[in-house]
């Protein structure tokens, strides 16, 4: 069973905003997502049209859970290994496609390769516009991730291999759903 609360443990305390802030976050594009599924259902679109934007609201509903019981009493109960790695999983899943499309663009800037001017490689207007939601959506929950797993990882001892094992099993699960989905 983990045991969150620091002092008792002797261990230092460590902030518990960027678990909360990732939770709002995360909560609030939720919300707004799931208005505009269910105004294309108005609409006379079905859930076919919209699974994989339901599928995304289902699996980010799940970081918030698991975002809350990293600082929540309830949280004691889940074992603190599967917090930590769903945590690291959260963050990678997240942080993969910002810094995979931050990567090719400054390759792209540096001429170390061309752009064929569409997906993560686009350098118009529209491509910079993307690349920018991409890390507003995506990279700045990331970011509260990493930070919500960091400071989970002071507060509770949990051995370090479930970082590792969290980052593989969230970048297996994306490579998963993107088979699935592609």
């Amino acid at each position: 069973m983990t045991v969150i609360d620091a002092p008792a443990t002797g261990r230092s305390t460590s902030p518990r905003w960027p678990a909360l802030a990732a939770a709002w976050y995360i909560g609030i594009f939720c919300l707004v997502t799931s208005n505009v599924v269910l105004w294309t259902f108005f609409q006379g679109k079905t859930l076919t049209d919209n699974g994989v934007v339901v599928l995304a609201i289902v699996l980010r509903l799940v970081t918030v859970l698991l975002a809350v019981a990293s600082i929540a009493g309830w949280g004691r109960f889940v074992p603190g290994w599967l917090l930590l790695a769903g945590l690291w999983g959260a963050a990678a899943v997240q942080l993969a496609y910002p810094i995979a499309e931050t990567v090719v663009k400054a390759l792209i800037l540096t001429g170390v390769m061309e752009p064929i001017n569409k997906g993560i490689s686009n350098m118009s207007a529209e491509g910079w516009f993307n690349f920018g939601a991409t890390w507003l959506i995506w990279g700045v929950p990331g970011l509260l991730f990493v930070f919500a797993a960091r400071a989970y990882a002071r507060r509770v001892h949990v051995d370090k291999r479930w970082v590792v094992l969290g980052i593989l099993g969230g970048l297996g699960l994306l490579l998963g759903l993107g088979v699935i989905i592609g």
